[in-house]
């Protein structure tokens, strides 16, 4: 029996080629991940002097799943690579929230959370959030609450420090590494308790209000509020089926 010939790499871009043939992951995906074309992937492949960047990496690992390890320099071979795979695959346990050190690590720190509010007389809400090195989380107005971490999404559940409503936020990991990123947000409305369901962003660094406007765009096409008739319809077909 032939015996496997074992590669050896010497920079990032040799040891993508190798897990993208090797996993046979499609480049058109990778491409629209990175927000390039297809092309580019392919000479990208052919280049020796890593030219690939931190979020690239941090984007193709979170989308595909794979240990961030294998990209470090004490893995060198083909044989090292396929040992990293194997072992993050008999590793995988099928449950709902995964350990991802490298996710947390990017999420560490202070965020900025902007997304229009409820009331149409108050401006855009800009929310300092702090996430922990355990995965906590504690906002400005004392709402506290746990990151979550999914395969390709997470979630952030927070208690509303005076309602003690859940507010829950939903974003894509791999687009963590760019600093800026959208989620959706369902929360309580302040005063009324019916649902409102919103997209914002978080953003590491605090950016003018104006701009802010322009990113989010107008509100009635990124916010949703559910209707009290809708809510007394619902009662109404319960005492029909009481």
């Amino acid at each position: 029996m032939q015996e496997e010939i074992v590669q050896h790499f010497y920079n990032t871009e040799e040891k993508l080629s190798f897990i993208i043939d090797y996993l046979k992951l499609n480049v058109k995906e990778i491409a629209d991940l990175w927000g390039m074309q297809s092309n580019y992937i392919s000479k990208l492949r052919e280049h020796t002097h890593n030219s690939l960047r931190p979020m690239h990496l941090y984007a193709f690992t979170g989308a595909y799943n794979i240990p961030h390890k294998v990209f470090d320099k004490t893995v060198k071979t083909s044989t090292e690579v396929i040992n990293v795979l194997e072992d993050a695959k008999k590793e995988k346990v099928k449950k709902l929230f995964k350990s991802n050190n490298q996710l947390l690590q990017d999420m560490q720190g202070d965020w900025y959370a902007y997304f229009y509010p409820s009331n149409q007389f108050a401006d855009i809400y800009r929310i300092k959030t702090t996430v922990n090195d355990d995965g906590t989380i504690i906002d400005e107005n004392n709402n506290w609450g746990k990151l979550l971490i999914g395969t390709n999404q997470s979630l952030i559940v927070k208690e509303a420090f005076n309602s003690k409503n859940l507010i829950t936020i939903v974003f894509d990991n791999h687009k963590v590494a760019y600093d800026l990123f959208h989620f959706s947000l369902i929360s309580k409305r302040n005063h009324i308790p019916r649902e409102m369901f919103n997209f914002g962003f978080f953003s590491r660094q605090e950016i003018p209000l104006d701009q802010v406007k322009t990113i989010l765009g107008d509100k009635e096409k990124i916010q949703l509020k559910m209707l009290c008739e809708f809510e007394e319809r619902i009662a109404e077909y319960v005492e029909i089926l009481g």
